[in-house]
């Protein structure tokens, strides 16, 4: 099912399923967040336990591009220009814009890599305490609203 549509004039129409499939179809207003090749639409006032619950469905949309993008690497090993011009990587490694770490406020920092079910996170090794107890908190109060 198309959720998006156009109009004459060019401009992208939400399709109604789409909201209620979403449950944002109760909302007066919503915020939108663009990214690069994306764009999300967020309850603007949401409480912790719903910001925990649209985390991990972001989480699970990263995981399922994930998979997409490293069944269909294999098929680009004779594209000369993979990533886009990068160059000097490993053929195991995927290379993750700078921008992402300086958004984040970890550009400078030591970095941990976890993997845990589903998701790959990075994370600042210098500030664990900042962000391991809020992370612990998020996913448990996610846990508890799918209970």
């Amino acid at each position: 099912m198309t959720f998006i549509k156009y109009t004459n004039d060019g401009k992208a129409v939400i399709q109604p399923a789409a909201l209620t499939l979403s449950g944002l179809d109760r909302e007066e207003t919503l915020e939108m967040h663009t990214l690069e090749n994306a764009i999300v639409l967020l309850k603007p006032d949401m409480e912790p336990v719903e910001k925990a619950a649209a985390m991990m469905t972001v989480m699970r949309l990263a995981h399922s591009l994930w998979e997409d993008m490293l069944a269909d690497w294999e098929n680009q090993e004779d594209d000369e220009d993979m990533c886009d011009g990068c160059h000097g990587c490993d053929e195991d490694m995927l290379p993750i814009p700078a921008e992402a770490f300086e958004d984040a406020d970890i550009l400078y920092d030591n970095l941990c890599v976890i993997s845990v079910d589903g998701a790959v996170l990075v994370v600042s090794d210098d500030r664990k305490t900042a962000w391991s107890e809020a992370l612990a908190k998020a996913i448990l109060e996610s846990e508890k609203a799918n209970d």
